[in-house]
């Protein structure tokens, strides 16, 4: 990676660490086309497991690119292995892949970042416990950066030192500080927050070098999100913005123009049809022959048909003088008197529907705080006061991902119950894989 220290790249006056920007093996494997790629670590054995497993079925060449972090070349505790490989996922240092040729024909198809968490977004977020001036324990939500992971090794270390107190003013939270234009950043000191050994927060400077990882491995994973159909490039949404505009104003156009041609058609039509019609009033009513002759000077008027006018409801005000026939009203009467029997029957039909619907849960009581679901989507799933799994938000995330979960829970708690968005990809597959969780 950028930036770190190793033997044939020392930190000093001249070099900060490595400058080479990092091969990606996985996209390597990927240009070959009919390669199927798996890339994992030890940060989730599931997913590992499952991608060896099925490139080893496969009948083509098959590559697996494995995180593994070493103790000694990346300045680890001997017991920090699975943690340091679990920050390179969320941190986007070594992102997980799966590529399968026989998945379609388009990347999108074949290409999948499942197990990567908060795939939505450029950083996902974690929650950071520390003790205030107080001794209370406070908790502060923060993004999970490039920076936040290289800080947890020796190999990075030259790159972060302590933010003195006279900084504080002109510094800013790294995520943001990426934001921000190249020519803004001069007169700004990014830091990401960190805890002491007293569990006190602090602050800690990050160097330029940092700042060039991120943006790389930010570089990446938009690239890796825009080959799996996760995000739409400028270009094409460009393109189809165009499209969608162009047939919006099309359509726009000629409503209007049909519009403007109905109310012509009624502003010619409608005067003499209400002069007829008041007239016609009138002579049942005793009308004389100057009625007569005032009928016998309108021009004949045809009811219009197809173009959707009608007269107004003004004009059956003032000539509604003739009763409905008994047969029409007593029909009129029927069916009023029937509606409300057809809305009774339909109302169970369509609540017998909705019964058959299954809402997804968790049987929190039984959670054993793997993490497995909360690393899949943590705005689908979320611990509770008691640190157990439940479900925060069922939209936040696709039917896949509580199929997912429910298949790597150790204990078999979530139970994905049935799709809540019918438009979702490969849905038959997918509920075919919740019917024995449910």
């Amino acid at each position: 990676f950028t930036g770190q220290v190793a033997d044939m790249s020392a930190f000093g006056k001249a070099q900060h660490g490595k400058t080479e920007t990092r091969k990606e093996l996985g996209l390597i494997g990927i240009a070959h086309r009919g390669t199927f790629v798996h890339q994992s670590s030890q940060a989730a054995a599931s997913h590992l497991i499952a991608g060896v497993l099925k490139g080893m079925h496969k009948r083509r060449p098959a590559l697996f690119n494995i995180y593994t972090p070493c103790p000694v070349e990346h300045g680890l505790a001997d017991d920090w292995a699975q943690d340091a490989a679990r920050f390179a996922l969320e941190s986007r240092a070594f992102p997980f892949l799966t590529y399968d040729p026989d998945a379609g024909s388009s990347f999108a198809d074949c290409l999948s970042l499942e197990g990567n968490p908060a795939i939505e977004s450029d950083w996902p977020t974690y929650d950071l416990l520390y003790l205030d001036d107080e001794g209370s324990e406070q908790k502060m939500e923060v993004p999970l950066t490039i920076a936040d992971w290289a800080a947890t090794e020796a190999r990075f270390k030259q790159h972060f030192s302590e933010l003195p107190k006279d900084l504080y003013e002109v510094s800013m939270p790294f995520d943001q500080y990426l934001k921000l234009p190249v020519e803004d950043r001069e007169q700004k000191t990014p830091f990401i927050f960190a805890v002491n050994k007293k569990r006190r927060l602090r602050r800690l400077k990050v160097s330029k070098e940092m700042a060039f990882l991120a943006e790389e491995r930010q570089q990446h994973w938009h690239q890796l999100r825009e080959l799996a159909g996760v995000i739409v490039s400028d270009t094409a949404r460009n393109t189809v913005s165009g499209e969608i505009e162009a047939e919006f104003e099309g359509k726009m156009n000629a409503l209007r123009a049909e519009y403007e041609g109905k109310m012509a058609q009624l502003k010619k039509e409608y005067p003499q049809q209400i002069a007829r019609r008041l007239a016609e009033g009138l002579m049942r009513h005793g009308g004389g022959s100057a009625l007569n002759e005032l009928l016998a000077s309108l021009p004949a008027v045809e009811a219009p048909s197809g173009n959707g006018a009608s007269a107004p409801a003004a004009a059956p005000a003032a000539v509604a003088v003739v009763e409905a026939p008994a047969p029409l009203a007593a029909a009129t009467a029927t069916a009023v008197a029937e509606a409300p029997a057809a809305t009774a029957v339909a109302a169970p039909a369509a609540e017998e529907d909705e019964s058959l619907a299954l809402e997804a849960y968790i049987d929190s009581a039984r959670c054993t705080s793997c993490n497995e679901c909360t690393n899949l989507n943590k705005k689908m799933f979320a611990y509770n006061a008691a640190k157990q799994a439940e479900i925060k938000d069922v939209h936040a995330g696709t039917f896949q991902q509580l199929v997912l979960a429910a298949e790597r829970c150790p204990v078999s708690i979530i139970h994905p119950g049935t799709p809540v968005n019918p438009k979702e990809k490969d849905l038959e597959k997918w509920v075919k894989r919740a019917a024995r969780f449910n």
